[in-house]
């Protein structure tokens, strides 16, 4: 665990970083020129993969399995869950982050709308990085978080697909009812008449041969 560091407890769940998360702090200086505005960004990206991962957690605990911890890597993190999930819980924990970041990036639109003209220049200058790491490297890591290959959320995320197509395969198919070994048979309304008319026909000529019998 030498290449790891434990940043404590958020919200009941134990979280560490990769030494690879770091190297994001180079590409932003590179990008940005200015070591103070890398810096700023920097902060604001493991905001983003905090938030990606926190929102694996709020989906999971929604749907009632355990959070292990939380692992934040340079491009991705890692949320360990507890076992006994069914398909529909690992892909809506799949889901969970790229929504969290989803409402954040909403979020973000709408503050630097309102911040754009009401903020003085040099808090714009702080603020900038914020929201570019908010919006245009969050909407990368989202993109990036759902391609349907290794360790990334779209391998889970995209079986939703199948899942919602055999859904409703099913629910074309006749409900059956009842206790086992009974078979229930949904009647068009012409059927249901007819075996009703045969039921009154017989039962009519049960009782007209008990009244001969009398």
């Amino acid at each position: 665990m030498e290449n790891y560091w434990s940043l404590g407890r958020w919200l009941g769940v134990s979280v560490s970083m990769h030494w690879t998360v770091l190297l994001a702090l180079p590409w932003l200086y590179l990008m940005m020129g200015s070591l103070v505005a890398a810096i700023i960004a920097f902060a604001a990206f493991c905001i983003v993969l905090a938030v990606h991962e926190f929102g694996h957690a709020a989906v999971a605990r929604w749907r009632g399995v355990y959070v292990q911890d939380v692992t934040l890597f340079g491009m991705h993190g890692q949320t360990s869950v507890g076992l006994g999930r069914k398909r529909w819980d690992d892909v809506l924990i799949a889901w969970g982050g790229v929504a969290a970041q989803l409402v954040l990036l909403l979020l973000t639109g709408a503050a630097g709308y309102w911040l754009a003209g009401v903020v003085s220049p040099w808090v714009w200058s702080i603020a900038a990085p914020v929201m570019m790491v908010f919006t245009k490297w969050n909407a990368f890591v989202m993109l990036v978080a759902l391609l349907p290959i290794g360790p990334m959320d779209g391998h889970r995320a995209w079986q939703a697909i199948p899942l919602i197509r055999q859904a409703m395969r099913q629910s074309r198919k006749p409900r059956a009812s009842g206790t086992a070994g009974e078979k229930v048979v949904h009647l068009t309304a012409a059927k249901r008449r007819e075996y009703e008319t045969r039921s009154q026909k017989a039962a009519a000529d049960i009782l007209r041969d008990l009244g001969k019998k009398k």
